[in-house]
């Protein structure tokens, strides 16, 4: 519930969280939901960079980052209590995204509303991690 009431259900992840029940089924659809925004945002930032060679190196970096926190989006630490520690490993890759950017002074409006939307869905799959986790 807390889900629904945080994060509003136009958003693809509320929809899709409408079709699980359970705690682990919440979580485990809201992280395929979260690897799937991930894959898309990387490809998005991979597409940027081919229409804007100034800032190439910086966007090839951020599709990286993104392909990344794909393989932190996952329940495997539950039983070991790191569950909800590995997914914020993801955030921390689009925080490193978003620090290239600011530093290689590349202000693309579309990336920033990217990175926002992802963060959006990133935080649906964290606190359905955390809510499993206690």
């Amino acid at each position: 519930m807390y889900l629904f009431l945080n994060f509003p259900s136009q958003t693809e992840a509320g929809v899709e969280l409408v079709k699980a029940s359970g705690k682990k089924a919440i979580a485990e659809r809201a992280l395929a939901v979260a690897r799937k925004e991930s894959v898309a945002t990387s490809g998005f930032f991979a597409g940027l960079a081919r229409r804007n060679p100034a800032s190439k190196a910086v966007l090839e970096k951020c599709a990286a980052d993104f392909k990344e926190a794909v393989q932190f989006l996952n329940l495997k630490g539950l039983e070991g209590g790191t569950a909800s520690l590995d997914v914020h490993y993801a955030l921390d890759d689009a925080e490193s995204c978003e620090s290239a950017l600011s530093s290689g002074h590349v202000h693309i409006q579309s990336a920033t509303a990217r990175i926002q939307k992802w963060k959006t869905v990133y935080s649906a799959a964290e606190a359905a991690v955390i809510a499993l986790e206690n």
